[in-house]
């Protein structure tokens, strides 16, 4: 954990967060059927995005009706001799312990005005500072990029829900565009379309922590997830057209590993002759910010030149 402030957190909570956000903390789940629900309501609950998923599966490939029954009764059983089961004594009282543990952190970083997050390198770490600092930056960092443009408040008077629905009502309007020019036909134009859908929402950034080599605070915006987004069928069917396109044309000069690397650089000194020198110098750099420092039109320009 990287910590960036003084804190009043005990040395048991902080070798708790030095497992890093990707820990798990143990049956949780049976320790919420303590309060009001039940543990059967709870995998009730926790088993409708498997039954979401499968449904798609199903649907996607065809299955016989009776085995497709028989398959979701094995699931159904399985899930619930997974989680219905008695905990032995010991994992219990680990799992109360570690509840306790997480409300404890959650109050002193409420009561310091505290900020704990994961960093922005994704690694399994945690970024531990004030909040006010990180949300200073995350100001500094929309004011200073040219990667936003403001719009709007969100308030009363224009609210979410306004937002989106001129969101919606442009890209109806662009498709709608293209269907005349007979540049789309009318199975995309369905495809796309949304305005009959009710379960879009506007994704909102966030920010995460992390440091520069003289040890200051950065920050990078992390978007929430875009499958609520109104262009997420949109922005999906270009990334099937175009990331095959892109990483065709760049497979000579990206390295996937240390072995994909060797093998390139033996490639480029027997078939490329003269090239490789004893005087020849091996660099490496890295772009800082680079999406704070390229606008949505010079993007687009780029793209444009690619195909």
């Amino acid at each position: 954990m990287i910590q960036n402030v003084v804190h009043n957190l005990t040395f048991e909570q902080i070798q708790f967060l030095n497992r890093g956000p990707t820990y798990v903390p143990p049956c949780q789940l049976h320790i919420l059927s303590k309060s009001s629900f039940t543990l059967a309501q709870l995998v009730t609950k926790q088993m409708v995005p498997l039954r979401q998923q499968l449904t798609k599966l199903f649907t996607k490939y065809p299955v016989d009706l009776s085995r497709r029954m028989n398959f979701d009764t094995d699931i159904q059983i399985t899930f619930n001799e997974s989680f219905l089961g008695p905990l032995p004594p010991m994992l219990e009282h680990r799992a109360f312990y570690e509840k306790k543990l997480i409300q404890s952190i959650r109050y002193h970083l409420n009561k310091d005005r505290l900020i704990l997050r994961r960093t922005a390198d994704d690694k399994n770490t945690y970024y531990l500072g004030r909040l006010d600092e990180l949300q200073q930056k995350s100001n500094e960092y929309i004011e200073n990029s040219n990667s936003y443009e403001f719009i709007g408040i969100i308030d009363e008077n224009n609210t979410e829900e306004k937002y989106l629905k001129e969101v919606i009502q442009s890209i109806g309007t662009g498709l709608e565009k293209l269907y005349q020019r007979k540049l789309i036909n009318k199975d995309y134009l369905i495809k796309f379309s949304i305005q009959k859908k009710t379960n879009v929402k506007l994704p909102y950034v966030d920010f995460l922590p992390g440091k520069d080599q003289e040890d200051n605070l950065l920050v990078e915006p992390r978007f929430s997830s875009y499958r609520r987004s109104p262009i997420f069928a949109l922005a999906s069917y270009l990334e099937v057209i175009l990331r095959p396109l892109y990483e065709n044309h760049s497979q000579s000069t990206t390295f996937l590993n240390s072995g994909d690397f060797m093998q390139k650089l033996d490639y480029y000194c027997t078939q490329q002759q003269f090239l490789l020198k004893p005087t020849t110098n091996f660099a490496t750099f890295k772009i800082h910010n680079l999406h704070m420092n390229v606008s949505h039109s010079s993007l687009l320009r780029a793209l444009g030149t690619f195909l």
